[in-house]
């Protein structure tokens, strides 16, 4: 049921990297789902590693990247990993459509210690997450393993540089296109010290952020990992929505960009029936899946995948969202128009979709242009919650 919206629809370009053609597979949401980043041009003619080596890839986005170090490693192996579950499937599509046959798509991260002979990372949106792969590609890596890192200079390559190097030691600058750069470092035989910041809770593997949420007599315990949406507190967003809700008992419901969890999690504590909670962060469906556990969630799960993509065909009372707006540095208008026109289509009749967002973000005008109408239940100086009825 998603073949009406095109933002779902994949699409083939064409590329040059490192003097290769290749085709990509991508899709609208990914951020520069249309073309190949500079970060990635410089890791294409940088990585290096035996004929018969293993490589890591962090951040594999479409995987026009992953398809060309697959190539370079022809009697060995690529790893490809990624925290979003559309670039994970387009990553997939890329290596088959190049015909790509030695590597593998990474759901979550459990190679062997060592296992690597290269990793490559392309910087990641926030600096803790960056600092969870470094630890994750510093022991994926073999003892004298290359590690290569690169992104652009206003995302904070060169502080996330300054943290792999207090892992691996002094840097190599490879070279630098269009505001990026890429760098080389090898992993000592003799471990360096870690830095502080590797046992943080949620940066070091195998741990988690933790905080309480307590809003309207309810109390959730909420285990996080940084990449999620405001993974270390309640956002003022999801507040003021939580502060409206009103749950008909034994109603099915969908929260679509769930982060945590949070708004699922209390929809089911007011009553809900049935509730399905979908991200298209695995990190996020990861945290979700344990708050649902510890918080004794049982009529709830937790769906990878993008926007409603993994509920097409099923049907809902209500469907509520805190939704992402953002494709990289952009308002999408295009992620908008398909939550919300996607929304209407799995409302039962009757059903409402109600969501929050900034005031500034005319989701209003998308809502009743789809619905026919929009009330603003709640508005504050920088949000409002907003609900339509099928």
């Amino acid at each position: 049921m998603t073949d009406a919206f095109p933002y779902y629809q994949p699409q083939t370009f064409h590329a040059n990297l490192a003097g290769q053609a290749i085709q990509f597979v991508s899709k609208p949401g990914l951020p520069g789902w249309d073309n190949v980043s500079p970060g990635a041009a410089l890791l294409a003619d940088a990585v290096q590693a035996p004929p018969a080596g293993q490589i890591l890839l962090l951040g594999s986005g479409h995987g026009a990247l992953a398809a060309i170090l697959a190539h370079r490693v022809p009697q060995g192996w690529l790893w490809a990993a990624d925290s979003l579950a559309s670039a994970l499937a387009m990553t997939h599509k890329t290596l088959e459509i190049n015909q790509v046959h030695n590597a593998q798509v990474l759901t979550s991260l459990s190679l062997a210690p060592g296992t690597c002979q290269a990793a490559a990372m392309l910087l990641p949106k926030g600096r803790k997450l960056a600092r969870r792969w470094l630890l994750q590609a510093h022991a994926a890596l073999a003892p004298g393993g290359a590690f290569y890192l690169a992104g652009a200079n206003d995302e904070g390559i060169q502080a996330v540089l300054k943290d792999a190097a207090q892992l691996f030691g002094t840097a190599g600058i490879l070279g630098y296109k269009k505001g990026h750069r890429a760098a080389r470092m090898l992993k000592p035989h003799s471990p360096l010290p870690l830095p502080p910041w590797a046992a943080e809770p949620g940066i070091a593997p195998g741990t988690w952020h933790q905080f309480e949420i307590a809003i309207r007599g309810q109390s959730f315990m909420i285990h996080s990992l940084p990449g999620v949406f405001s993974y270390d507190q309640l956002d003022e967003g999801t507040a003021l929505l939580l502060e409206t809700l009103a749950i008909p008992q034994g109603v099915d419901v969908l929260d679509i960009g769930c982060g945590c969890g949070i708004i699922g999690m209390y929809a089911s504590r007011l009553g809900a029936g049935r509730v399905d909670l979908v991200d298209n962060n695995l990190l996020a469906i990861e945290a979700t899946q344990e708050n649902l556990l510890r918080n004794q969630i049982p009529a709830a799960q937790a769906l990878a995948g993008d926007l409603l993509e993994p509920v097409a065909g099923r049907q809902y009372d209500l469907v509520l969202s805190n939704p992402p707006f953002h494709t990289g540095k952009e308002v999408d208008y295009q992620v908008a128009h398909t939550l919300i026109a996607h929304a209407h289509q799995v409302l039962k009749p009757g059903g409402l979709l109600t969501l929050v967002a900034n005031r500034f973000i005319r989701y209003d005008r998308l809502m009743a242009q789809i619905f026919g109408s929009v009330q603003a239940v709640k508005e504050t100086g920088r949000f409002h919650v907003l609900t339509s009825q099928k």
